[in-house]
């Protein structure tokens, strides 16, 4: 007697290669479609928090769920793109069978896997909704300390005072205890962002800024040393944030405004 063929005969597989080149056409449109519908959606969230970051009234809980939702978006469209181009291609059916057949115990591994990876991505969302973490907090994590600098889907990025950074699953980040140093009341950290027009010189700002929060007196001497990091380059110049610790709240605002002062003067030339 002939074993069965799991993967189907001969003739199944002429069948299957055998398509209608439209069939091929249509799948191609839909997947540029959800590319160009995906540079979209991404484009449209930037422009808000552009304009919300050059407005001044850029939260944290509002980049935190823009970010996320971006990502939600962006997995939604590639997922519905996707479904419909395979669609076009009822001969996959003749083929699904004897693959489902031979997989096994491969299948309950990767079952284990996506429930995991479907864990994370329902703990990003919640995350971004409750937000017991956003984007730009400081946290202490397993003895860790650090700001919160990106939340995926699948997991949360950590940028630790040494510069190194933690990335967290979702699903540990949802159900472990975290010490969040800024929700709920005002924050010793001074982070002010500086937008350096294309013809200025940033690396002047740059010592600018660092030389403002070095002669500060509520700068916190025990803590990490105040940094500039280079956020966005475009067409509108280099967006330079400055992150310093403080002693207090109220330094914290001080130094915020000693820093943008410093560089208004030094970029456009207005006193303050």
């Amino acid at each position: 007697m002939e074993p069965p063929r799991l993967l189907g005969t001969p003739a199944t597989w002429r069948t299957l290669f055998d398509v209608d080149i439209r069939h091929v056409v249509i799948a191609l449109i839909l997947l540029c479609l959800a590319g160009v519908a995906t540079r979209l959606v991404n484009a449209a969230i930037k422009r808000t928090l552009d304009h919300h970051r050059e407005r001044g009234s850029l939260m944290p809980e509002t980049t935190t769920r823009l970010q996320v939702s971006r990502r939600l978006v962006d997995a939604a469209i590639w997922l519905v793109a996707i479904s419909m181009a395979l669609t076009q291609f009822p001969e996959l059916h003749v083929l699904s069978a004897g693959l489902l057949a031979s997989a096994g115990i491969s299948g309950i591994i990767v079952g284990f896997a996506a429930k995991s990876t479907l864990g994370n991505a329902i703990a990003g969302v919640m995350i971004s909704f409750a937000q017991p973490v956003r984007i730009g907090d400081d946290i202490e994590l397993r003895g860790e300390r650090g700001v919160v600098e990106d939340i995926t889907l699948l997991f949360t990025v950590v940028r630790l005072v040494d510069g190194k950074r933690l990335i967290i699953p979702n699903d540990t980040l949802s159900t472990e205890v975290i010490k969040n140093l800024t929700l709920g009341g005002a924050t010793r950290i001074a982070r002010i962002d500086v937008l350096v027009p294309p013809k200025s010189d940033a690396s002047a700002i740059r010592t600018v800024l660092l030389g403002v929060a070095a002669a500060h007196p509520g700068i916190d001497r025990d803590g990490p040393p105040p940094r500039v990091d280079l956020i966005r380059v475009d067409e509108r110049g280099a967006l330079v944030r400055l992150t310093a610790t403080c002693v207090n709240p109220a330094a914290a605002d001080e130094l915020a405004q000693a820093a943008m002062a410093r560089a208004s003067e030094r970029l456009y030339g207005i006193a303050w």
